[in-house]
């Protein structure tokens, strides 16, 4: 059963651990302090467009039109303090993952294959999801104008790294999971950090496998 969030009146799903329009973390009750997360740059110091689609895709991805992205520039976050740890992230296409993810008939592997990204970014906290304008959400990481995957949720998670290299990853309630390691067992449990090394790729969405490595 359908519920409201508290903060926008926002319709959530019973098992919901944040708000997709505003954030809102119905665990502990508290609202981010700012839902515009610094905009994704490419090496030239330009903004990185993505996708303005404020909607999650729900089950079934059947009702999304995949679509290969154009070559997107190799982005990186501009290091401006020289202490802020940096990391180096891989975005591919997996076959075996889509295969193992989604029905036949759902939403197709696009065909070429968007073509493999390598990010290098600067933070402690790096959000994963995409672009929505309408709610002025930006993510660090834009998978759908990565790699045009459907099923990312608008925000899906949220990779920390320490100054010593370690890695976690956590779930924000994304609609359609997130899997370390193994995507053929079970999605991370929602709000649990989950620790990376550079062994465990990360997968979500429809497609997209993340291999992320402290730099």
């Amino acid at each position: 059963m359908a519920t409201t969030c508290d903060n926008c009146g926002e319709t959530c799903g019973p098992d919901d651990l944040f708000c997709e329009s505003c954030g809102y973390d119905f665990v502990t009750g508290s609202t981010p302090e700012s839902s515009e997360l610094p905009p994704l740059v490419n090496v030239a110091g330009d903004p990185l467009g993505g996708s303005a689609s404020g909607s999650s895709v729900s089950g079934s991805v059947s009702d999304a039109a995949a679509s290969t992205p154009e070559s997107v520039p190799v982005p990186s976050l501009v290091d401006d303090s020289g202490g802020i740890p940096r990391v180096l992230i891989a975005v591919s296409t997996d076959a075996e993952y889509f295969a193992a993810m989604v029905t036949e008939g759902e939403v197709p592997l696009p065909d070429p294959l968007p073509p493999d990204q390598d990010l290098e970014l600067f933070g402690t906290e790096l959000h994963i999801g995409r672009t929505s304008e309408s709610r002025a959400v930006h993510p660090n990481i834009d998978v759908e104008a990565l790699t045009g995957d459907p099923a990312v949720s608008t925000r899906h998670a949220v990779l920390r790294v320490s100054n010593d290299g370690t890695m976690t990853i956590t779930d924000v309630g994304s609609t359609n999971g997130t899997f370390v390691g193994d995507f053929a067992g079970e999605p991370i449990t929602q709000g649990i950090p989950v620790e990376l090394d550079e062994k465990k790729a990360v997968y979500l969405g429809a497609w997209t496998k993340l291999a992320i490595e402290p730099g």
